[in-house]
């Protein structure tokens, strides 16, 4: 699917940058996974992790209790 998309001038944003953070949110709700992301900014799935720390924007997503379910995997590893 290809999308056009109109940018007022006042974003004073490329089209390069509008591509990495149309890819940013995409990822960053869930869209696409991040190699699919990194394809739509038009990146290296290397440099498009980069991107996302420069706007800290979490690799993983964790809920509480996907984080609790480690720790009890984990602690049931090391016993």
């Amino acid at each position: 699917m290809e999308v056009t998309l109109t940018v007022p001038d006042v974003a004073n944003l490329s089209k390069v940058d509008a591509q990495l953070l149309f890819a940013i949110k995409l990822f960053e709700t869930q869209k696409l996974s991040i190699g699919k992301a990194a394809e739509v900014a038009g990146l290296s799935y290397r440099t498009f992790r980069e991107m996302l720390m420069r706007y800290e924007v979490p690799i993983v997503s964790m809920t509480e209790e996907d984080v609790r379910q480690e720790v009890a995997n984990v602690d049931r590893l090391l016993r």
